[in-house]
């Protein structure tokens, strides 16, 4: 089984095709094709269904996937490796975050990064899942996650606290400015919520909240990227708990911010691997921790 053979069976489950994952690859369809026909004589199985429309993925297939993105996951940190010993910091660095953390801590690093490794292109998927996160660092299709905390640990995954951040109320604009800046937790479970739906932090954090006191939490909306709770905010739709830096921006808008008392923060997870990383996922990490 070759590195190719591997980046052209992922490359046709990215790109939707054979055709398109030639183009992206920039390789004659052929050559493509043969390729992948070789590896399932290899396999002894067929990985894709030939449709008259696209391709889908057989059973073989799908049992493929995970291993061949680990494997060229530590093929590529190998290759990072070497080029790291004759003092050569190159290559492309993949990361995968909640998106909030994306915008802090994440984005400060990055330009930090780039300017001192200008040669490695970084590649930053976003997911709203904690556990979306963490797949991605298990399948290898990222090196290093930031999510929060997970009520449920993955034994082939490294998780560490690396910091928290405040959770606050985002009241519409024109909202009176709350006393001492603060609103207690029964009155904020009592206001016209914008939050995601269950299965999310915050949501399940104030339906905790709600049930233990016995209130009937008042979701008005519900949606399904934290962003767009920030501008149905701003639109007045209802007011959010939102991490303090998208917080920010809200307020940018006219929006009022208000921390919750008793003060709601969330633990920020550092995921990856077990095992040595790649050259410049180890400089990413060191200023992330610096």
């Amino acid at each position: 089984m070759e590195r190719r053979q591997l980046e052209y069976f992922l490359a046709v489950i990215d790109h939707g095709g054979f055709t398109a994952a030639a183009n992206a690859l920039h390789v004659a369809q052929p050559s493509l094709s043969h390729s992948i026909k070789v590896l399932e004589r290899e396999l002894g199985a067929e990985l894709f269904h030939r449709l008259p429309r696209g391709v889908r993925l057989t059973a073989a297939g799908e049992a493929l996937i995970a291993s061949a993105r680990r494997t060229l996951r530590e093929m590529e940190t190998a290759r990072a490796s070497v080029r790291d010993v004759a003092g050569l910091v190159a290559g492309r660095l993949d990361l995968v975050s909640l998106p909030t953390l994306a915008l802090d801590p994440l984005a400060d690093v990055i330009g930090r990064f780039r300017r001192k490794y200008p040669a490695v292109q970084v590649r930053l998927e976003q997911s709203e899942l904690g556990d979306d996160v963490r797949e991605a660092i298990r399948t290898g299709a990222a090196e290093l996650g930031l999510a929060d905390a997970s009520p449920r640990a993955i034994d082939e995954l490294e998780s560490r606290q690396i910091g928290t951040q405040e959770l606050v109320v985002t009241l519409p604009p024109g909202s009176p400015s709350p006393r001492d800046g603060r609103i207690g937790i029964e009155d904020l479970l009592t206001k016209n919520l914008v939050t995601g739906f269950s299965g999310t932090l915050v949501r399940d954090l104030l339906a905790a909240e709600a049930e233990r006191r016995g209130i009937d939490l008042n979701v008005v909306v519900e949606v399904g990227h934290r962003e767009s709770a920030l501008h149905l905010v701003v639109a007045g739709a209802g007011c959010a708990v939102l991490p303090r830096p998208l917080a920010r921006v809200a307020e940018l808008e006219g929006a009022v911010l208000a921390s919750v008392e008793p003060v709601l923060e969330r633990d920020i997870h550092l995921i990856r691997r077990p095992g040595p990383l790649s050259p410049a996922a180890r400089g990413f990490l060191d200023l992330l921790l610096d």
